[in-house]
């Protein structure tokens, strides 16, 4: 039916847009109303409790590609700050957020896809000094893969538990930076 064209096309679209609609899911989430990446022009997705949080997506399916990918990896690249802050063009890559918050939609029917639906997210939280400590040898590290992060984060977690996650993750942060 023409419907079912019609909508297919407007959750492959949708599909399209997952790393913004994660943001979405995951500002929600946090009781945030407007993120501070709208121009996407900042070094981080959004703040919450006075801490930069990154969001960063994937899925088992994508609209361009019908056939499960068997590769999920998330960007992790280091940045310089510099457009944003001080100018200053010397100053050294880092990872500028202290808390990253990765969104896996697993819904595999390309055919049922609703990247709107909030029980096809999974999400797994891991304190941006966790990261680091994995890329130890190389802290220019591009990419981490979904097998990295399950590694690395303390559990998976459905959107109903995402922000207890996200606190625990602050707290777990604040308490290695306050040792250091």
């Amino acid at each position: 039916a023409a419907s079912d064209v019609y909508k297919r096309q407007a959750y492959s679209q949708l599909d399209g847009m997952a790393e913004t609609i994660a943001e979405f899911l995951v500002a929600k989430a946090l009781g945030i109303k407007k993120a501070e990446n709208v121009n996407y022009w900042t070094a981080y997705d959004m703040a919450y409790r006075n801490k930069r949080i990154e969001v960063k997506a994937t899925s088992y399916v994508h609209p361009w590609n019908k056939e499960i990918s068997k590769i999920r990896t998330f960007s992790i690249a280091p940045t310089n700050n510099s457009y944003w802050e001080n100018q200053d063009a010397e100053q050294k890559l880092s990872r500028q957020s202290e808390v990253y918050v990765f969104c896996l939609n697993t819904n595999k029917d390309i055919e049922k896809r609703n990247a709107l639906a909030v029980d096809d997210w999974v999400f797994y939280v891991v304190p941006t000094f966790v990261i680091d400590g994995y890329c130890k040898e190389n802290p220019a590290q591009r990419k981490i893969s979904l097998n990295v992060v399950k590694r690395l984060a303390k559990e998976k977690v459905s959107y109903d538990r995402l922000r207890e996650a996200v606190d625990e993750a602050i707290v777990c942060s604040d308490s290695y930076y306050m040792g250091k």
